[in-house]
């Protein structure tokens, strides 16, 4: 990967004007719960996994940067979503200045993004993995269910007694009796290099049990320290109890892994094992240190809603300054968070200052004794191995190494202190030279992008000032469902707790599922391998769409070889799609068209098509184009079930007639091949705009395929299209026979929801206002 950037403006065609794209691969995850920002912060996760936090204006931006819609355009649609008005001078300006250099958004179209990696001060250094991804997420998959909450009061309790008993029974010395012979000692560093493993396992079990995937597992040098970590970036997408629970997995694992120890001393009171626990318990005193990257670090972060701490060092120790303007994103944080921030600056900055100086104060002095120790501890390793004493040969190689890190580490440290010094220097402007705009400080997990447009805010305050957001206070809004509900109701409204972190996600899926559309939609649901759950998924989304929002939607049966659609909802009229066409002269209003669909307790209408044995010849091409414009005339969504035959002409006139669509697959290579198939021969036969607005859908079995790779799949179609969807097994979708929302597990019509909110994502992209 390059760290050089792309000069944005210089790339692409000359005529036509730009037409700005964001980069591929990336991801829009929506908004950053918890957040400790006066106003909302929203999450991007670009294709090196590195995530990106935005206002909503830049988060607008990203997301309406189709590569399609001129600059002109794109300021509108960006406007409209906003809620102020956003000019194309500013749009380009952001992109340019915040953006591009992030490696977000291109302002052409088909120019390359820089993408360029963090390099903080503090960070590991000579780093790779130990454990691949793959393994990772099976290790995370196996151990999640110990954060079940019974499990973790047994866990806690359990340390809490071995405590108590220790303190009261054994004296220090007993303790630390096996760090007296070489074999002890060996034998309690390989058990410390298992539990610091172990915490590492407790982080990706802690991502995987909030529902977020986990990377790698690396090794690496932190400071002058060896180290392990996880990569859970993934774990930004979660809420705070969810990020929460993933900060505090790994010293849970070191309780789990201390009940574990003292479990095999009681049973064989073998000396090490009280060693070990010991030191596991200095090791969760030294991971909560927040004052640098530990667990500490990113508890205290996701407790404040801040995720990267060290990016607001500079701007709080500025606004300390006397006679200094308040910098612009240090006020942006609420007055709690503003707070907790400001203490935590000033007291790791002196401390961090603190520590380096000592550093470079003793480093000559260690250098000059560093030769003489590792040659004598070199000759000693040689000379014990030639006497037959393995054990005492392998710890005096153990301590070379330990004596060799540091020096590594403190050289890696210092020498990048000094290149971020000499950036920082090259970065200042000379006199008379105005600032050039820099890409903003970076965490390792998280880019930090604040900034909007200050012309956009620099206009004078007029009638359009007085939004809700602006003049009413915000007012909890009260819950839903379980105890929370009932409290409020009980209190009639005087006790409101506010809905929880799951019916907030839930709300905000619906919010975003309601995206206003700009004129009639027509989707269109694929799939060339028969029994892959294409009616279903057609039906289910075509519910939770007509029960979340207020449009006419229309479900429309254009399988030509006797669909089933209509036997999934009660049929109220016997006319089929060869009826309404037949008819079509007599349909002038929608209470005409009503007679002739069947419609759901949600308000989803469905049009049956023939399953007469005596029709000998299908519906062609022209007669389904027909239909549908018929019902674009009278319905804002139409959901259209397809044939298996994407060489049939009815349906490659559907496909003209499409703005999106849905490709669903089995789980199965055989499957997910046809699903690949299908959008290639899209892309090749000028539908490449449907492939790229399009959502994969895997329809899952009960239990997990044991040799089908879901992840690599599901990836594949990721890198192709605009979102991929699993939907869970669900014993009421097998019945085929009418059924509803309700009738599904909540994990089965949450998945649907996360579908419609995926389709509703493209409402605002026009298929063919570019061409």
């Amino acid at each position: 990967m390059t760290n050089e950037l792309v000069d944005s403006t210089t790339v692409g065609p000359v005529n036509g004007g730009p037409r700005p794209s964001r980069a591929a691969g990336l991801r829009m995850l929506g908004l950053y719960e918890g957040s400790g920002f006066r106003d909302q912060r929203y999450l991007v996760e670009r294709s090196d996994r590195q995530m990106v936090l935005l206002t909503k204006l830049l988060y607008l931006i990203v997301h309406y940067a189709d590569g399609h819609a001129s600059t002109d355009l794109l300021a509108d649609r960006v406007s409209r979503a906003y809620g102020r008005r956003l000019d194309p001078a500013d749009l380009v300006t952001l992109i340019q200045s915040k953006l591009a250099p992030s490696g977000l958004v291109a302002l052409w179209n088909g120019a390359p993004v820089g993408q360029r990696r963090a390099d903080p001060l503090l960070a590991l250094s000579i780093r790779g993995v130990l454990l691949p991804t793959a393994a990772v997420r099976i290790i995370g998959r196996i151990f999640a269910p110990l954060f079940h909450r019974p499990v973790i009061l047994a866990v806690l309790a359990g340390v809490t007694a071995f405590d108590v008993w220790l303190v009261a029974n054994r004296a220090t010395t007993d303790i630390f009796a096996a760090l007296v012979d070489p074999a002890g000692v060996l034998a309690v560093l390989v058990l410390l290099l298992a539990a610091t493993l172990f915490h590492e396992f407790g982080h990706a079990a802690g991502c995987t049990y909030g529902g977020a995937k986990p990377g790698p597992i690396g090794v690496g040098l932190y400071l002058w320290i060896p180290a392990f970590y996880t990569n859970v970036t993934s774990a930004y997408r979660l809420n705070r109890a969810g990020r929460l629970r993933t900060d505090l997995g790994g010293v849970y694992f070191n309780a789990v892994f201390i009940v574990a120890a003292a479990a095999a001393y009681l049973w064989t009171g073998w000396a090490p094992l009280l060693a070990v626990i010991a030191l596991s318990h200095l090791e969760i005193f030294q991971q909560l240190l927040p004052v640098v990257r530990f667990d500490g670090y990113y508890i205290l972060g996701d407790l404040a809603g801040v995720p990267n701490l060290f990016g607001h060092v500079r701007p709080i120790m500025r606004s300390l300054l006397p006679g200094r303007q308040k910098a612009r994103s240090a006020s942006q944080l609420k007055l709690r968070t503003r707070v907790v921030v400001t203490a935590w600056v000033l007291v790791t900055v002196p401390t961090l200052i603190i520590g380096l100086g000592a550093i470079a104060w003793n480093a000559p002095g260690y250098l000059a004794h560093f030769w003489d120790r590792a040659t004598e501890l070199w000759t000693g390793t040689r000379e014990l191995i030639a006497a037959g004493q393995p054990g005492a040969a392998t710890l005096t190689a153990l301590s070379l190494l330990g004596i060799t890190l540091p020096i590594v580490g403190i050289g890696l440290v210092l020498g990048r202190s000094l290149l971020h010094l000499a950036s920082a220097l090259r970065a200042r402007p000379s006199a008379g030279e105005s600032p050039q705009p820099t890409p903003p400080a970076e965490d390792p997990m998280i880019d930090h992008l604040a900034a909007e447009s200050q012309v956009a805010e620099a206009a004078p305050p007029g009638a359009a000032a007085f939004t809700e957001e602006q003049m009413l206070r915000r007012r909890t809004p009260p819950a839903r469902h379980g105890w929370r509900h009932g409290m409020y109701v009980a209190t009639n409204g005087r006790v409101n707790v506010g809905p929880s972190a799951a019916e907030q996600r839930e709300q905000e899926r619906i919010s975003r599922v309601r995206t206003p559309l700009h004129g009639p939609r027509r989707v269109v649901t694929l799939s060339r391998k028969g029994g892959a759950g294409k009616t279903t998924t057609t039906l289910m989304l075509g519910h939770t769409l007509a029960e979340h929002r207020g449009d006419r939607v229309v479900a429309l049966d254009a399988n030509p070889d006797a669909g089933s659609l209509i036997y999934r909802v009660r049929r109220e009229s016997p006319a089929t799609v060869t009826s309404l066409l037949g008819e079509r002269e007599l349909i002038t209003k929608y209470a005409d068209l009503r007679a002739y669909t069947s419609q759901a307790p949600t308000r989803l209408e469905v049009i049956a098509s023939d399953d007469d044995p005596t029709i000998s010849q299908a519906l062609g091409d022209r007669d389904y184009r027909v239909v549908i414009d018929l019902l674009t005339q009278h319905y804002n969504l139409i959901l259209v079930d397809t044939g298996t035959g994407i060489l049939d002409s009815a349906i490659q006139g559907i496909l003209r007639e499409a703005d999106q669509i849905v490709v669903v697959m089995p789980p199965a290579l055989d499957g997910a091949r046809v699903a690949a198939g299908t959008l290639d021969w899209l892309d090749q036969h000028g539908h490449a705009d449907l492939v790229e607005s399009a959502v994969a859908v895997i329809n899952t079995t009960r239990g997990r395929p044991r040799w089908l790779q879901l992840d690599e799949i599901e990836k594949h179609f990721e890198a192709r299209c605009a979102g991929t969807v699993r939907i869970p097994w669900d014993p009421a979708l097998e019945s085929g026979a009418a059924i509803g929302l309700d009738d599904l597990r909540p994990s089965t019509r949450d998945a649907y929801l996360e579908l419609a909110e995926k389709v509703a994502s493209g409402f605002s992209m026009e298929r063919w206002s570019s061409r």
